[in-house]
């Protein structure tokens, strides 16, 4: 195996390595310098490197374990650098367990200095380690790369890119390590309890200082490339690839970046525009045409098409969008609908035969009104979702909608009503109690109306009133449980 390799790759090398079980070296080259790190079964037993910091020799010298005399003699017994640690043990000159615990140094020293690399080459080949110097271990593996990514140079792409994804992060139902037994500082113990399978990296990382916020993502992408963590749904087929993670975000925020020019393109257009031009129709126009156009100049700013992330940021210009358009159509629409029963009222004056002309037009209304009924209520589904969604603002607009098509359905006002009242605003709060008033009056018979009018009342202190609208639910349902539990409370 040879290839190339980047910072935001590197660890991917270690973990095909790992997970394969792999025996043999993996040579890690940048320019003229070489490190070689030693794999027996995927697990990391040796390193060797030309850095004084990362050589065997000079440590064992730095923390006394052998002397200078005794390095020189076993180095002029052995014509490779790999065989000084089976030198060392097999002269006596220090016990296995000692050495054990400096090569073990060595090694995660080594890893985390290639971490810090932009780039080299990898090259990998297949063998045996025979020396029995360090027995591998998956735990000390395992922490040794988790520790080289915590060192990575360049981390701010993937960074970026982990807290832009919108996937959920959860536990690998089969690990390919032990967990519980990681050597795991607080932090990152507590980032590890949070995940659940429902919460995102950006989730997560709202639940920790800033200062914490580098180190968590590197916790957590560490997690990802080794297979603790999956995502749901999942960035790439197969293994973790940070490439393609990287290439999602880079999609997603040049989308971002279209759909926010789109905006304030739109939201700079229209100021000076009139409601026929904002919908691109002529005075002409019938409803139908005139609702074609309003679907076709809001589809654009969907919810479904919006990002959250562009949503939330141009809030503001979309309301403003989105307003225009709305208003635009509930006065055209009603102009047309003013001018076709002004239309026919002259036309049935002309007509010849008065009698068959009502008749028709009798026929022809009743046609008209089962329609607007019919698109009244899909207007009200759709704002039903929006309210169950919390998208109150959309919901707002389809209620109106609704209630421009059929203006005596009380559901239509109840809607509206709900939504408004979770403005604390006194403005949206006098539309809220105006709306309640209203499908009351149009319905009188449902105790519903009546018992959220009585809350609504209740909640901003004006008790008289409320109890009267209980009251009133107790006139058409004499056992209702919520009325009298809330006269009960006043």
């Amino acid at each position: 195996m040879e290839s190339s390799f980047s910072s935001h790759t590197l660890a991917e090398v270690f973990r095909d390595l790992y997970r394969g079980e792999q025996s043999g070296v993996l040579h890690l080259t940048r320019g003229d310098v070489e490190k070689r790190l030693y794999f027996d079964r995927g697990m990391l037993v040796y390193s060797e490197s030309p850095v004084a910091e990362e050589d065997l020799g000079r440590r064992l010298v730095h923390e006394g374990k052998i002397s200078s005399g005794a390095l020189n003699e076993a180095e002029a017994a052995i014509s490779e650098s790999k065989d000084l640690a089976q030198t060392l043990i097999n002269r006596g000159l220090i016990g296995k367990e000692a050495l054990s615990h400096t090569v073990q140094f060595i090694v995660e020293r080594t890893v985390q200095s290639v971490f810090q690399w932009e780039g080299g080459q990898a090259r990998f080949s297949e063998g045996w380690f025979a020396q029995d110097i360090v027995e591998g271990d998956i735990l000390s593996t395992f922490e040794s790369i988790l520790r080289g990514v915590s060192r990575m140079t360049d981390f701010e792409p993937v960074g970026e890119a982990l807290r832009g994804t919108a996937s959920r992060l959860r536990l690998r139902e089969q690990l390919p390590v032990p967990v519980e037994r990681l050597a795991l500082s607080r932090s990152n113990g507590y980032i590890l309890s949070r995940i659940d399978g429902a919460s995102t990296v950006r989730d997560i990382l709202s639940l920790l200082e800033p200062h914490e916020e580098d180190q968590a993502m590197r916790f957590l992408y560490g997690l990802l490339v080794m297979g603790v963590l999956e995502c749901e749904p999942p960035v790439s087929e197969g293994p973790f690839k940070i490439t393609d993670l990287l290439r999602d975000h880079a999609d997603s925020v040049a989308l971002e970046t279209q759909q926010e020019k789109m905006i304030e393109a739109t939201y700079h257009r229209i100021q000076g525009l009139n409601h026929y031009q904002l919908l691109d129709v002529t005075p002409e126009a019938t409803r139908q045409e005139i609702e074609r156009a309003y679907e076709d100049a809001k589809r654009p700013f969907s919810r479904d098409r919006i990002t959250p992330k562009v949503r939330e940021k141009l809030r503001s210009q979309l309301a403003v969008v989105e307003s225009r358009l709305v208003e635009a159509f509930l006065t055209l629409s009603n102009s047309d609908s003013s001018r076709q029963s002004s239309q026919e009222a002259d036309d049935e004056v002309r007509g010849g035969d008065l009698l068959m002309r009502v008749e028709a037009d009798k026929t022809a209304g009743a046609k008209e009104a089962d329609e607007a009924k019919k698109v009244a209520e899909q207007y009200y589904l759709k704002g039903r979702k929006f309210l169950r969604d919390a998208d109150y603002y959309n919901a707002i607009q389809y209620g109106k909608l609704a209630i421009s098509y059929c203006s005596e359905d009380a559901r239509f006002y109840f809607l509206l009503a709900e939504c408004q009242t979770r403005n604390p605003d006194a403005r949206w709060q006098r539309m809220a109690e105006k709306n309640f008033c209203k499908a009351t009056e149009l319905d009188p018979w449902n105790p519903d109306y009546w018992l959220n009018l009585g809350r609504f009342y209740k909640h901003r202190g004006l008790t008289l009133r409320a109890r009267k609208q209980f009251e009133e639910v107790l006139k058409i349902a004499p056992s209702h449980e919520e009325a009298v539990s809330e006269l009960k409370a006043l």
